[in-house]
């Protein structure tokens, strides 16, 4: 195939030389890449189709680089390319490159490791990292992958990087018959019952740090005021209506548990008997708590969840909640105002769950 010709000039002006580039292309040349120019849908090869064509016409390899988008040294690639292969200097070689190395049998090894540990192939390592995934992979299936590549794969799968969380390694004897029965008592309660999920949750001055979107290269300071100040909120989520009770106290002891059980009691005179699911604190089963539930006869009944079962009691969530809207990055200067915020919330978000507050305004 005619590759055509190119020369090049070098002028003197001043203390300074300038390049000239001169090329001729035959007829039939210039019509095969023109066709190309139309029928390409790789932008590389568009591009020096556009250079070979422009440099024909007598255009500088200034103007040529101007009017094409492109650099004066990708002018210079592509007259040296053509110079060297003719006419295969136009299209994009990364097309006849090898084949993946990503087989689906590589990919079904690599998301394979993440169902185990590298302690369990030999790694004295405790997490997976792409280095120690790339190495595992190279070892049991001889494909050398790059950390970038392992990366890029993990991510196609929609593998991400995170925290596991904590799950109990001794098995409690009853758990899920415990459950079930607590389920079957929230399922089954009369028109003249009431079930609740029932915890407290700590309010502190201090405010709690959390995440949130930061400009890039700063870092916002949440004040603290130094001393921390203390509150806690006794609550009861209710399981059919989703109605949250709750009361606001200095401490957290038996006696206060105590009078909220007197307060739960009032508040629902017409129940004839409520339930309340809780977790197994101790001021849950201090004695005072128990003359309370005799003088109250059977009206208020005590399920307590086995141990280590937060993600059980539902009440649990809204307080997550509360946390992520109030407490975290905080900037209130009382504990006073802290409170009052926390009672705006608490009574915005019902019936929980199902009430979305996170895009309410505050009241001016």
């Amino acid at each position: 195939m005619y590759k055509g010709f190119c020369t090049t000039n070098t002028q003197h002006q001043g203390g300074s030389s300038t390049v000239s580039i001169e090329i001729y292309l035959a007829r039939s040349q210039r019509r095969r890449m023109q066709m190309l120019l139309r029928k390409t849908t790789s932008r590389i090869e568009a591009l020096r189709a556009r250079v070979l064509l422009l440099l024909h016409e007598g255009c500088a390899a200034s103007d040529v680089a101007v009017r094409v988008g492109c650099v004066r040294a990708t002018v210079y690639r592509t007259v040296y390319r053509f110079d060297e292969l003719g006419e295969k200097s136009l299209h994009d070689q990364r097309r006849d490159r090898e084949p993946e190395k990503a087989t689906p049998e590589v990919e079904e090894h690599l998301l394979g490791y993440l169902d185990d540990v590298p302690n369990d192939y030999g790694w004295d390592r405790a997490n997976w990292t792409l280095e120690l995934l790339s190495l595992q992979l190279h070892a049991d299936t001889g494909v050398e992958l790059s950390c970038s590549y392992v990366y890029q794969l993990l991510r196609r799968w929609g593998c991400r990087r995170g925290r596991p969380r904590p799950g109990l390694r001794i098995p409690v004897r009853g758990r899920r018959k415990t459950l079930e029965k607590i389920e079957r008592i929230v399922a089954r309660a009369s028109s003249k019952e009431e079930v609740f999920y029932q915890d407290e949750a700590d309010v502190h001055l201090n405010p709690k740090i959390g995440s949130t979107y930061l400009k890039r290269g700063q870092q916002p300071v949440v004040l603290t005021p130094g001393k921390n100040v203390k509150r806690y909120i006794f609550g009861a989520l209710n399981a059919r209506t989703g109605r949250v009770i709750y009361g606001v106290a200095e401490r957290k002891n038996a006696e206060v548990f105590t009078q909220f059980l007197r307060f739960l009691s009032t508040r629902y005179r017409r129940a004839k008997r409520i339930h309340l699911v809780l977790d197994n604190y101790s001021i849950h089963k201090a004695h005072c708590v128990v003359r309370q539930l005799e003088t109250l006869g059977t009206r208020i009944v005590l399920h307590f969840l086995p141990p280590y079962s937060p993600n059980d009691n539902v009440i649990e969530r809204l307080w997550k909640q509360l946390h992520d809207h109030v407490t975290r990055n905080h900037q209130h200067r009382t504990i006073d105002s802290l409170v009052e915020a926390v009672k705006r919330y608490l009574d915005n978000a019902q019936p929980f769950p199902g009430t979305k507050i996170s895009t309410l305004r505050t009241d001016s």
